[in-house]
């Protein structure tokens, strides 16, 4: 699997004449504020096998939280060196060093 980091966006900057409605408009969808991608501990994992029994296909995206503890149902991930595990709800995890454990919060999938 490869980890990715999130990337910081750039604020958007208008310029020019706004129309009097533009107050009562709807913000635009911000996968941002949606996801919370400017939290440190996000970070995405593209998967390269299917895992059929957990509802995940290969090229998926797993956004997997590092901060937030596993429940009854939760979807598990587990980081050791290049080795990363998925597991569905509460597994007995070995208490290593070198091992981060996660919470799948949204599976993105790709339908091209």
């Amino acid at each position: 699997m490869r980890i990715y980091q999130t990337a910081t966006i750039v604020e958007e900057r208008l310029t020019g004449f706004q129309s009097p409605c533009s107050e009562f408009a709807e913000k635009p969808l911000s996968l941002d504020e949606k996801f919370g991608l400017g939290n440190p501990s996000l970070f995405f994992v593209q998967v390269e096998n299917d895992f059929p029994q957990l509802g995940i296909q290969k090229r998926d995206w797993l956004l997997i939280d590092l901060a937030r503890k596993p429940r009854k149902m939760s979807l598990v991930v587990t980081i050791a060196e290049d080795e990363v595990k998925v597991f569905k709800g509460l597994v007995e995890i070995p208490e290593l060093e070198d091992v981060r454990v996660g919470v799948v919060t949204t599976i993105i999938r790709d339908y091209r």
